[in-house]
């Protein structure tokens, strides 16, 4: 069965600026939809995710990547900023035809920006244009994003990579007991999915990655069921060129954890129906 990868990136730092990844040498150049990570043939569709231009790029971030040559494209999330003028971002962005969805940059931010009415009004004026909602997070931060959500009933909400969560510490630490307890609480709202992926770059690492990411995302599986689970290879952050964890690696170890109804909602019918994706 064919896979549709819910979460890729590219960029072309000659194009336009990402100022983060001067901190980041091995992912500091163009990778692009020729260079992309398809796990071995496996993957034939990408959802392309905004990966943190400066915000002055978002519409010509969107654009750019539409206008490559990368057949596998089946949409677009677009980075928004929580900010009073959210409905302008909005317009601008809804002129791309390929947009399914938004994301700000909350991994990180302040716990005020968090507990917000800015960040509310983002959800609820995405909500009401019908546009999916990215929530990337650490997992210290999932209380204050929960106190949010629920302040914004109706909003499709993914969150991105299991909150980012303390795989290096392991499931049994408390650290990763904290993280399972906030999980669970996001998993009680109705409107909220979640996307596996991104372990690699919380894992300190492949072995640690090989060694502790099974358990998370079985509770992650358990927590939200299939019906509520995608998965996304994270390309290339979570694998840098040569240096991190294949694609093919953080696909195989969830087929693992998953049975085979599971594996056909996670592989795609889940993505599908969340970001509105036809059937090829």
């Amino acid at each position: 069965m064919s896979v549709l990868d819910a979460h890729a990136h590219v960029w072309d730092p000659r194009i336009l600026s990402y100022p983060w990844l001067r901190g980041v040498p091995p992912l500091d150049r163009p990778l692009l939809p020729a260079d992309i990570d398809d796990a071995d043939g496996r993957i034939s569709e990408w959802v392309f995710v905004e990966a943190d231009a400066d915000p002055a790029d978002a519409r010509a971030e969107i654009d750019w990547v539409a206008g490559l040559d990368w057949p596998g494209l089946v949409g677009v999330v677009g980075h928004v900023e929580v900010a009073p003028d959210v409905d302008r971002q909005l317009d601008e962005l809804a002129e791309q035809p390929l947009l399914v969805g938004v994301r700000p940059s909350l991994q990180g931010a302040p716990d005020a920006l968090l507990a917000s009415d800015d960040l509310v009004r983002v959800l609820r004026r995405a909500g009401a244009r019908r546009l999916t909602f990215d929530a990337c997070v650490r997992w210290p931060q999932l209380d204050l994003l929960a106190d949010a959500l629920a302040q914004a009933p109706g909003v499709r909400v993914v969150l991105d990579h299991l909150g980012k969560p303390p795989v290096a510490d392991g499931l049994a630490s408390d650290a990763g007991d904290r993280w399972r307890g906030s999980l669970t609480r996001l998993a009680a709202l109705p409107d909220v999915v979640v996307k596996i992926s991104g372990l690699p770059a919380e894992a300190g690492g492949e072995e640690g990655f090989l060694a502790s990411a099974g358990a998370f995302e079985r509770v992650a599986l358990d927590a939200f069921g299939a019906e509520r689970a995608m998965f996304g290879g994270d390309w290339p952050v979570s694998g840098p060129p040569n240096v991190g964890v294949p694609v093919a690696r953080a696909l195989d170890a969830l087929r693992r954890e998953a049975s085979e109804g599971e594996w056909e909602m996670l592989s795609g019918s889940t993505a599908r129906a969340f970001y509105g994706i036809a059937v090829g």
